[in-house]
């Protein structure tokens, strides 16, 4: 199923059946899970909870709680009595109780997910104690609001992956999810988390180096969540003055680490004929001739801080700017966020002070937009 078709799944399957989500490493199986959670919130209009456990990394008392001697307590049990099931309370001395495990949800009526992430990466204990909660809601008498769905995720290919192959009970207990969203549906999600455009637009044309079908044992292969780390790194680097898009050779190694060899080369190459990386020139002297204010409108605010310093750089270099700059320069703050375009004028002012009067001041337009709807708190005084 892609992201849609899962999505809908959770959504919609009646109260109290498992699934469980199958898919290669790094596809956003626990991202679909927080999505759904979050849409769910907004259609029931509730808080929705999402419990997110990462089941290598506990133990059985993780899940299920711990054990405490008490000298009274209650306990209730299933009975039957005239031939319906019924629930029986007693109280009893010197027994063995198990605490509610601190995730529990033990509001009767709240609504969310159990998140059992690396299923079967778990010690075999552990996975046995899925078991009850997975079919019957329950551990030790003790059961879920009927609010809640039991969600597992895993690896499918435990030929390749550490772990353990899935025990026959166990797997029988969920509805089994193969989990493959498509490149359109990744490529949506990058724009929306702002992903680098260097990759958004590489994925694009080479949609089958997103995640490649045959992976190595050993060897460096990228996924969906490697691209996304390769574009914190660049984004995150160029936003704090080291601009890797003009050191390809630096970019390569640091690509390796996450691509592999073969597709860090082929990104690299895609990047040095292809990928646009505009200059102040271009901006200020060639903004309709190269048809830039759909490049700029959909560009995000990291990589746009880069283009801010190549403004101001080629202003102070010309120590002017003409009428047709000028017009260049306001079309470039209308393109792009609002946030982004008062962060810009604020470092004009800061660098090219008297540029930035004589521009500001000298076209009441201009004035009106900065003033009237970006930085009223940093707009010029005379």
């Amino acid at each position: 199923m892609n992201v849609e078709q899962t999505k809908r799944t959770l959504m919609e399957l009646p109260p109290r059946k498992s699934v469980l989500l199958e898919s290669d490493r790094g596809l956003g199986k626990s991202e679909v899970v927080a999505q759904t959670a979050q849409a769910l919130s907004e259609k029931l209009k509730i808080s929705f909870g999402l419990i997110d456990f990462r089941l290598a990394q506990c133990e059985v008392a993780d899940v299920i709680g711990m054990m405490r001697h008490v000298d009274t307590g209650e306990i209730t049990r299933t009975v039957y009595k005239n031939g319906k099931k019924d629930l029986e309370t007693k109280t009893l001395k010197n027994i063995t109780v198990h605490d509610f495990a601190e995730w529990f949800p033990q509001d009767p009526n709240s609504y969310g997910f159990l998140f059992l992430d690396e299923l079967f990466r778990a010690p075999r204990d552990l996975q046995n104690a899925v078991m009850e909660l997975a079919l019957d809601y329950r551990y030790h008498f003790k059961e879920l609001p009927m609010g809640w769905r039991v969600i597992a995720a895993s690896n499918d290919n435990m030929d390749i992956y550490s772990g353990s192959f899935p025990d026959p009970a166990l797997y029988d207990r969920f509805l089994k999810i193969k989990f493959k969203p498509t490149v359109p549906e990744w490529l949506t999600y990058a724009k929306s988390v702002g992903v680098h455009k260097a990759v958004i637009q590489y994925i694009s044309k080479f949609t089958a180096d997103l995640m490649p079908e045959n992976i190595e044992v050993g060897k460096i292969s990228p996924s969906p969540r490697s691209w996304v780390s390769l574009s914190d790194c660049i984004k995150y680097m160029i936003q704090n003055g080291d601009d890797v898009l003009k050191d390809l050779d630096y970019l390569l190694l640091l690509s390796k680490g996450y691509l592999g060899d073969t597709i860090a080369l082929n990104f690299i190459e895609y990047i040095r004929k292809n990928y646009k990386i505009y200059t102040g020139d271009d901006i200020l002297n060639k903004w309709e001739e190269k048809n830039l204010e759909q490049e700029f409108s959909t560009m995000d605010i990291p990589e746009l801080g880069f283009y801010h310093e190549e403004i101001i750089k080629y202003i102070k270099k010309e120590n002017k700017l003409s009428k047709k700059q000028e017009e260049n320069l306001f079309s470039f703050m209308k393109a792009i966020p609002k946030e982004s375009a008062a962060g810009f004028f604020e470092h004009f002012l800061k660098h090219a002070r008297s540029i930035a009067a004589k521009w500001y001041h000298g076209n009441k337009e201009v004035e009106n937009y900065i003033f009237g709807f970006l930085c009223k708190e940093i707009a010029l005084k005379d």
